[in-house]
């Protein structure tokens, strides 16, 4: 049996997947919707709560990983393999504080809605500052197409390594019973 990652580790990592997915798969939809549509308006509520909810799951994440340690990559895995994967891990945790920070820019500058959830609402700190609202639209819309690349790249990896390699390489990962 391969060595595995934190159990906590594995618990954060499934949640921020799904979650992170049904906020891609949410924030394509309504990229393909009229602004100002329903059910875009609602959809997006719900885009913008699972992105602070990744915020603070990415942030939780990197405490566990810093406090707990990794397994070591399978001999196996060729240098390039290792870097890759290295690689391929740090974009994502970059792209899960950048994307809803640039959200965040964009909708408070831009005096869109900041409800979570439709509980509360988060404080503006950009309110009205048009520059702040266009720099965080193009970026966030830009790093979108990062963020489709990244995943399936991690995705195929992962795939991969199950089916081709055969390595348990997912299993490191995998939740246990």
């Amino acid at each position: 049996m391969p060595a595995t990652y934190d159990p906590l580790l594995r618990r954060i990592h499934w949640a921020t997947a799904l979650l992170f997915i049904a906020a891609m798969l949410i924030g394509l939809y309504c990229g393909l919707q009229p602004a100002g549509t329903s059910p875009r308006r609602e959809l997006l509520e719900i885009h913008k709560s699972l992105g602070v909810t990744l915020f603070l799951l990415a942030i939780l994440r990197l405490i566990v990983r810093a406090s707990t340690t990794a397994p070591a990559a399978p001999a196996a895995f060729s240098p390039l393999v290792r870097a890759m994967s290295r690689l391929n891990h740090w974009m994502l945790y970059a792209l899960l504080l950048v994307m809803p920070v640039t959200g965040y820019m964009f909708s408070s500058a831009g005096g869109y809605s900041l409800r979570y959830f439709w509980t509360f609402s988060w404080p503006r700190l950009f309110a009205g500052d048009k520059t702040i609202a266009q720099a965080g639209e193009i970026t966030h819309d830009a790093l979108a197409y990062v963020v489709y690349l990244v995943v399936g790249l991690h995705i195929a990896a992962t795939l991969w390594h199950e089916f081709v390699k055969k390595d348990e390489t997912l299993a490191r990962m995998w939740p246990r019973r």
